[in-house]
C-alpha cells in the first residue's frame, strides 16, 4: 500500500512562506508528476513527503498513518535523487546492498532482491563494475535499482532524467512507465520538462509559487486547463493567447473572427497552436506576417505577427513553402478554443461540448 495524503501542508524559511497550504491526495499504485516552472516548489513539497525536511504546519499521511513527525527512514519511502548519489568506491552490487545490510536483513533476502532488481532493471552484466565504469543511463537504472531493492510504500523520484542527454532522457522516460508498470508502486515523479510530465503521469500536479494550480490527467490538463497560467504552461509550443473584449456575447477577434463567450466584459481567448489552420480565401481570418520557420522534417512550427503586434503560433503538417516576410492567414478549429475571464479562469464554451 502506498497512498499518500497532504492536509494543508505550509512551510516557511523565516518569515517567507514557501509552500502554501497544499492538499493532495495520491492513491495507491498512481503515478502522480509534480511540474512547473523554477521555485514552484515542487522539490520542496517532495522533501516534505520524503521526511527530509518537515512541515511548518499541517499534516502527511501514508496509508492512513500521521508521518508528519516520523524521520524519512521510519517513511518506508524510497528516493532517487538528480545526482544518482552512488559510492563511488563500491561496486553496483554493493551500491545494491547497502541500505538493507545496514537494517540487517538477511544474506540470502539481500542477494533475492538485488538479482530481482537488476533482471528488471537489465543492469546484472554491471554488478561487479564501479560507477565510474558505468554511462549516465546506467547510473540512474543503478540509483533506481537501489530504491526498488528496499520495496518501499512508494517512490519519490527528484529530476531522475534531468542529467541525461535527450535520446537517453527519451529511452529512461519508457522504461520507468514500464517500471511503473511493473511494479505496480505508488511514484510521485519531480521534473520541470512537461513532456515528461505528459508522457508519464496518471495525474499531473501543476504548480506555481507555492500553490496548486490545477491536479488532472495529461489530456484533461491539455484540453480544459483550469487557468492561463495552466493554458499557458502545458503544450508545446505555447498556446496563442488573444486578448479581446466581450459584447454581447460575443469577443470580436482581429481579421473579423468572432467569437462566442458566456458573459460580457474583458477576456482572453486561447487557441492551441496545432488548432489554427490556413484560412479559406476571404474567409475571415487572424492575419500576421511571418517572423520564424521551424522546419522540423513531419511538421513545420510558423512564428508570425499580426499587425497589431499580437505573437501568432501554428503547426502545419508536413513541410511548408511559407518564409519570414510572407503573410499568413489562420482560422482557429471552433471545437478547440479556450476561454479565459477577466481573473484568467477557465470560462466554458457556450455553443459547444467539449
Amino acid at each position: 500500500m502506498g497512498r499518500i495524503a497532504l492536509h494543508d501542508i505550509r512551510k516557511r524559511f523565516g518569515a517567507t512562506e514557501i509552500i502554501h497550504g497544499v492538499d493532495l491526495a495520491v492513491e495507491d499504485g498512481e503515478l502522480v508528476v509534480f511540474v512547473g516552472p523554477s521555485g514552484c516548489g515542487k522539490s520542496t513539497l517532495l522533501r516534505l513527503i520524503a521526511g527530509l525536511d518537515r512541515p511548518s504546519s499541517g499534516t502527511i499521511e501514508i496509508d492512513g498513518r500521521d508521518v508528519t513527525r516520523l524521520s524519512a527512514a521510519e517513511r518506508g519511502l524510497a528516493m532517487v535523487f538528480q545526482s544518482y548519489a552512488l559510492y563511488p568506491h563500491m561496486t553496483v552490487r554493493q551500491n545494491l546492498s547497502f541500505g538493507l545490510e545496514n537494517t540487517k536483513m538477511a544474506r540470502d533476502e539481500v542477494a533475492r532482491r538485488i538479482d530481482a532488481a537488476a533482471r528488471m532493471l537489465e543492469i546484472a552484466p554491471l554488478l561487479d563494475r564501479r560507477p565510474t565504469q558505468l554511462s549516465g543511463g546506467q547510473r540512474q537504472r543503478v540509483a533506481i535499482g537501489r530504491a526498488i531493492v528496499r520495496e518501499p510504500a512508494a517512490f519519490l523520484l527528484d529530476e531522475p532524467l534531468s542529467n541525461l542527454d535527450a535520446e537517453l532522457r527519451v529511452t529512461m522516460r519508457a522504461e520507468l512507465a514500464q517500471l511503473h508498470a511493473r511494479l505496480t508502486t505508488t511514484m510521485i515523479h519531480v521534473t520541470h520538462d512537461q513532456v515528461e510530465a505528459m508522457t508519464l503521469a496518471d495525474r499531473i500536479v501543476v504548480l506555481r509559487q507555492g500553490r496548486i494550480e490545477q491536479v488532472a490527467t495529461p489530456l484533461d490538463l491539455f484540453n480544459r486547463p483550469a487557468n492561463l497560467f495552466v493554458a499557458g504552461f502545458v503544450g508545446a509550443p505555447n498556446m496563442n493567447l488573444l486578448s479581446a473584449t466581450a459584447r454581447d456575447g460575443r469577443a470580436a477577434l482581429p481579421g473579423g473572427l468572432d467569437i462566442p463567450v458566456p458573459r460580457d466584459g474583458p477576456c482572453t481567448i486561447g487557441i492551441r497552436p496545432q488548432h489554427l489552420h490556413p484560412a479559406e480565401p476571404g474567409a475571415p481570418a487572424l492575419e500576421g506576417q511571418v517572423t520564424l520557420v521551424e522546419a522540423l522534417g513531419t511538421e513545420t512550427v510558423l512564428h508570425a505577427r499580426t499587425p497589431d503586434g499580437t505573437a501568432l503560433t501554428t503547426v502545419v503538417q508536413g513541410q511548408s513553402p511559407l518564409r519570414p516576410g510572407q503573410t499568413l492567414r489562420l482560422t482557429p478549429d471552433p471545437h478547440e478554443i479556450h476561454r479565459f475571464d477577466a481573473d484568467g479562469l477557465r470560462m466554458d464554451d457556450p455553443g459547444a461540448a467539449r
